[in-house]
């Protein structure tokens, strides 16, 4: 059964928590395996002593091959031989926890196990063996595999068996730890949860199956790759399997070297940098499999071999499904920049993260906890969201009416509590037909000024703050306020929203609106603080809830698949409204959010792909949202809203351009309309206005500019393979805002349209008034 190939991996101590354990080094790049499909563990045993004796160092085990016993008696051998020249210090020996141990409790009793038999006093890396736990009792019975299943690849269980592994490298059993066949997403997540990084991944790697995005990761995190099957499996293939070692190309690249066509597999996996392992057992293949190391192949050689990538997996088990594991889209972020910006949970119990960029200092620091803006928390811990030259200074809380009713006297008196000297200016709120709030008619010059005026005349100091307590809206005018005022002072966010949380808060930028567009004018202006408190954003209408939700969902649909499930799994397996009020799921969303986004910021100057990125669906959902405040007919939007429309109008674009298929643009409907979210152009909106507000935005020069998907979780490159922008033309926006009307007639048609604004409904609108000095 191929449920029992042997893995083999290198590992070099990275984390501090290690820093008692004497470094290791990466393992050899050619090792010995000792799988032999269960078979003659003597000949096994016999092979790994030729294997030392022919200069072999990296020897690879596993208590499923079922011959350990017979290997340590053959490092035994070795060692003691008349003449050698090894010791064990210069051996690096690897085994593997089985998946029937993995529960943490049989850890350590497993590596002790190990250990005797191979007759060690430590091992120089342990791997586990497969992201998957089966039952104690499953095991190897009469030469097959019998078992239960406890999981495969569920991030708290694989986190729960890793840290056990860890208590090893402690005690000095191990010095260091390995995974194998963990894919991108598993990995990223067992680097995030553990305390002792692993040092390598082993894995399927050969020409029929490069793992270009997972070798890149791994290459990222500081990871090394084994190959545990160099030459394609030969030996276990099955009669539909495609003949790696007798391939044409290989033998004809093998001709031109003067090599066997195995010297050539393993040449190729170690010029891409990673260690190779073969369970070879006769003399001369140990010897020919050694020899791989002193010579190369020419570029164009290499490049003729990855052409033979066809994805194509030798080994399949039955207790993992690698098909099910969800794409982690690695490379959707440009080359040198992470996906994630991983956080960590301070002293206080504080989920802490930040996002920065170099050049003119830009840094914003972000604190994540349920309960934090309830006043006995402010009143502890309010003085560690501003800097100290800012204590005994006046700070003025900006915040709309209907906010205030619920958060402003509890932060003001949190705050005040802390020891600061507090004053709080409201700002006006405006109600729709729908009964919703909104703060967008005063995101204006003239509130701004009005602010200005009476944060002026209540009095500040270079060292005062201004602190945001609400939505969008009242960040951004906070953020121009503090990058006004003095020049400059201090500015802290105190998100109430979803939008807000997952989103605007989370930047640089600050703007206030102009009568001919949105976020016309503003300025780069880095909050020093973001607290944001996920239960603050239960008290949301399910669409204020949901307006956020757009934004996150925008990066899951631009960078990560995964996010993308994360975000709307729940939305579509629950009830919406109970869901998006759970704190446990707003607490994930918070932190996935700042997360993705985080990359985007601090690398922001290294290529556009973190300017179109966030900006997927913004060219068209701000003509949308600003037409739909113009009064008449039309039904105000919230900006999220806005951009879940824009999102499904860019998949149409990207479809017109050849970007993408249409099973992706179907995607985007289904995703964004499974949230409650619209996704549709509103009836009571004409083509031709919606172009002529396109010319307004920022990213328009000739024609609008925008991001484009290629697939769900997976940005395009434009044209030329530099940029991620790409023009949309008149006509090609004409006839994607067509394609989105098509759709919303014929959904309406068979009563299954998603958008609430399919009937046009007649808004109030409220003139901008003078916001209130409390």
């Amino acid at each position: 059964s191929s449920a029992t190939h042997s893995f083999c991996i290198g590992l070099t101590a990275r984390s501090t928590a290690m820093s008692t354990i004497p470094k290791i080094m990466r393992p050899p790049l050619v090792g010995i395996g000792t799988f032999n499909h269960l078979k003659d563990a003597a000949a096994v045993g016999e092979a790994v002593r030729l294997a030392i004796a022919a200069g072999y160092r990296h020897l690879d085990f596993a208590p499923v091959h079922e011959n350990q016993k017979e290997c340590g008696l053959a490092i035994t051998a070795a060692l003691a031989a008349p003449g050698a020249d090894v010791t064990r210090e210069q051996l690096y020996v690897v085994s593997k926890l089985w998946c029937s141990d993995a529960a943490p409790e049989d850890v350590a009793d497993a590596c002790r196990k190990t250990l005797a038999e191979l007759g060690l006093d430590y091992l120089d890396n342990y791997t586990m063996h497969w992201p998957v736990q089966m039952t104690k009792d499953s095991g190897m019975k009469d030469g097959k595999l019998e078992y239960t299943l406890v999981h495969q690849g569920e991030r708290k269980k694989i986190a729960e068996t890793y840290a056990a592994m860890e208590a090893l490298v402690d005690a000095g059993l191990v010095r260091s730890l390995g995974v194998a066949n963990f894919d991108v997403r598993m990995l990223g997540e067992l680097m995030q949860d553990c305390r002792i990084a692993p040092i390598t991944n082993q894995i399927e790697l050969h020409p029929f199956l490069s793992q270009s995005e997972l070798t890149a990761f791994c290459a990222t995190v500081d990871v090394h790759v084994v190959s545990y099957t160099p030459l394609g499996s030969m030996n276990v293939r099955g009669v539909d399997d495609p003949d790696l070692y007798g391939d044409s190309l290989v033998k004809r690249i093998a001709i031109e070297l003067g090599r066997t066509p195995g010297q050539v597999l393993q040449r190729w996996a170690v010029q891409r940098g990673a260690s190779v392992i073969d369970d070879a057992l006769s003399p001369d293949h140990i010897v020919e499999s050694r020899d791989v190391l002193d010579w190369a192949m020419s570029a164009s050689q290499m490049e003729r071999l990855d052409s033979l990538d066809i994805g194509h997996r030798f080994i399949q088990v039955p207790f993992f499904d690698f098909e099910l594991r969800p794409p982690s889209n690695v490379n959707t972020a440009p080359p040198g920049q992470p996906l994630l910006t991983a956080g960590h949970v301070d002293k206080h119990g504080f989920y802490r993260n930040y996002f920065a960029r170099e050049g003119k200092e830009l840094r914003t620091d972000v604190i994540i906890r349920r309960g934090l803006l309830e006043p006995a928390e402010l009143a502890a811990h309010g003085k560690d969201f501003f800097p100290e030259k800012c204590w005994g200074h006046p700070i003025h809380v900006v915040t709309d009416e209907a906010v205030n009713k619920i958060y402003g006297d509890q932060v003001v008196d949190g705050l005040t509590a802390a020891g600061f000297i507090v004053h709080k200016v409201v700002i006006k709120t405006d109600v729709d037909e729908s009964g919703e709030t909104s703060t967008e008619h005063h995101k204006t010059v003239g509130s701004m000024m009005h602010c200005s005026d009476m944060i002026l005349q209540r009095g500040i100091t270079k060292h005062s703050a201004i602190v945001s307590l609400g939505g969008g809206v009242v960040n951004n005018l906070a953020g121009v306020l503090a990058g006004m005022l003095y020049r400059g002072i201090t500015l802290v966010h105190l998100p109430t929203t979803t939008m807000s949380a997952l989103d605007a808060a989370l930047d640089f930028k600050q703007a206030i609106n102009h009568s001919l567009g949105k976020n016309l004018l503003g300025c780069y202006y880095p909050a020093t603080t973001i607290a944001i408190d996920p239960d603050a954003l239960s008290t949301l209408s399910e669409r204020h809830s949901l307006n956020g939700v757009a934004e996150a969902l925008k990066h899951g649909l631009t960078q990560s698949l995964e996010l993308t499930e994360m975000i709307v799994k729940p939305l579509r397996e629950g009830d919406p409204y109970k869901v998006i009020k759970d704190g446990a799921y707003l607490e994930r969303l918070c932190k996935a959010a700042l997360e993705i986004k985080a990359p985007t910021l601090t690398f922001y100057n290294n290529t556009d792909f973190n300017e179109f990125c966030p900006q997927y669906g913004h060219a068209i959902a701000h003509s949308v949202e600003h037409l739909s405040w113009s009064g008449g007919r039309h039904q105000p939007l919230l900006h999220g809203e806005a951009v879940a429309i824009g999102m499904c109008v860019s998949a149409e674009v990207a479809l017109l351009k050849g970007v993408c298929t249409l099973s992706v643009v179907e995607e985007h409907y289904d995703l964004i309309g499974a949230t409650g979210l619209p996704t549709y152009v509103p009836r009571t909106m004409e083509i031709t206005p919606l172009l002529r507000q396109m010319r307004f935005d920022k990213h328009t020069v000739t024609n609008p500019t925008m991001g484009l998907v290629a697939e769900i979780g997976g940005m395009a490159m434009a044209p030329g393979g530099s940029s991620y922008a790409f023009d949309a033309s008149e006509e090609e926006l004409i006839a994607a805002i067509e394609a989105n009307i098509l759709r919303r007639d014929l959904d309406n048609l068979c009563g299954q349209c998603a958008s609430i604004f399919a009937v046009p409904i007649t808004p109030q609108s409220t003139p901008a008034t003078t916001p209130q000095l409390d």
